[in-house]
């Protein structure tokens, strides 16, 4: 049987939902595919093991049917990240599917390779075609291997068949190594974020109800290096009478607990995070969408997810500046220090509905649906060659 294998830059049970999940879920409605869980890019820190061990655990399972045509792998990591060790580590990724791959009598016509760990695995047959696609800057990240990363990322660029970014800072840094790369900016589930999520409930929502208004919004991975914390605070201090809220898990990919052991304003709350599917509900709580990147080169090269997800659900967005959101300027308000941020948010809780309801009827072109079809012609085309 022929099989996509789709090496994830997340865990499968991650909290947030990231490209590859939704890659894999649309991918699997017309072929079937075999989704390999990330083994990480640097050892975890102590404030990380709880939510690592399920993920070491599956390992000794490592093979789970998800849906009709989707199945998730958990291979054994080794527990070396740095130069030879990280090599060795993601060799032992691509020895674990190659395995499976012949016990289970499986062909992988093609390979998509979202992290650069998942080098190991980029060639799984000699006919299959290679998509790498490049959604962050890993080797930016926390506490990774930069220079062994960046090789990994060098080798599967020049060999990919097409490699794909969602932004342009990420394709000019691959362009000198690859032959064919591809902008394809990040979207959003419309399907989901089209429903009505007025009657659902969760303990998040219950503590969002009871939190004043104005709200000021921010969903996603709440991590120091992804979120500027002294913007919020400063925002939050300066404004009394507004409500900051932050819902996500905390310090995911950090290499160190930050968040949960900052002092900030008590008009500041940090919730829990909720399931993918209660986004829409979080985010209609909200009466403006916040994204407070932090300076740091991974949001530099960034296209957060949750821009169009804000949209959908006729959020009026203050954002810092960054490239890769350059092309759609027209539908949020840019700002950059704590003074800025205030009077972008003033203007956006000033503003009529039907500036909001526009920008979401611009923002349901950006959908997954849509991303599919592309994908999916883009597949055909490479096997057609």
């Amino acid at each position: 049987m022929n099989v996509d294998v789709i090496y994830g830059s997340a865990l499968w049970y991650s909290a947030t939902k990231v490209n590859c999940h939704f890659v894999a879920e649309r991918l699997a409605r017309e072929v079937p595919v075999l989704y390999v869980e990330s083994v990480g890019a640097r050892m975890p820190g102590t404030h990380e093991w709880l939510r690592i061990l399920p993920r070491l655990l599956r390992s000794l399972r490592p093979l789970r049917r998800v849906g009709d045509r989707l199945w998730v792998f958990s291979p054994l990591p080794v527990p070396a990240y740095r130069g030879r060790g990280a090599r060795l580590n993601s060799r032992g990724v691509g020895w674990q599917v190659r395995l499976l791959l012949a016990l289970r009598r499986w062909h992988a016509p093609v390979t998509w390779v979202f992290h650069p760990m998942g080098w190991g695995v980029r060639r799984l047959s000699r006919r299959g075609k290679l998509v790498y696609y490049c959604v962050d800057d890993y080797a930016a990240n926390p506490g990774v291997d930069v220079a062994t990363l960046r090789g990994f990322e060098e080798q599967l660029a020049r060999i990919a068949d097409v490699t794909l970014v969602t932004g342009e800072p990420l394709a000019r840094r691959l362009r000198p190594w690859a032959d064919d790369v591809r902008i394809l900016p990040n979207v959003a589930d419309t399907t989901l974020f089209a429903r009505d999520h007025s009657g659902v409930t969760h303990p998040v929502l219950a503590a969002l109800d009871k939190i004043p208004r104005p709200r000021l919004g921010y969903l996603g991975n709440l991590a120091a290096y992804k979120l500027d914390l002294g913007l919020v605070r400063a925002v939050a201090e300066c404004c009394p009478e507004w409500s900051v809220v932050l819902v996500g898990p905390r310090d995911q990919g950090d290499t160190r607990r930050r968040v949960g052991g900052v002092s900030l304003p008590p008009n500041v709350h940090i919730l829990d995070p909720v399931p993918h599917g209660l986004a829409p509900a979080v985010i209609d709580r909200f009466d403006v969408g916040l994204l407070p990147s932090a300076a740091h080169p991974v949001m530099q090269a960034s296209f957060p997810l949750k821009f169009f997800e804000y949209l959908l659900r006729a959020r009026p967005v203050v954002s810092r500046p960054l490239p890769a959101l350059a092309p759609y300027r027209q539908w949020y308000r840019e700002a950059n220090t704590a003074e800025e941020f205030v009077a972008a948010i003033r203007g956006a809780l000033a503003e009529n509905g039907e500036a909001a309801v526009a920008r979401r009827n611009a923002a349901q072109a950006f959908g997954w649906n849509e991303r599919a079809a592309v994908l999916l012609q883009l597949r055909q085309d490479l096997l057609d060659g």
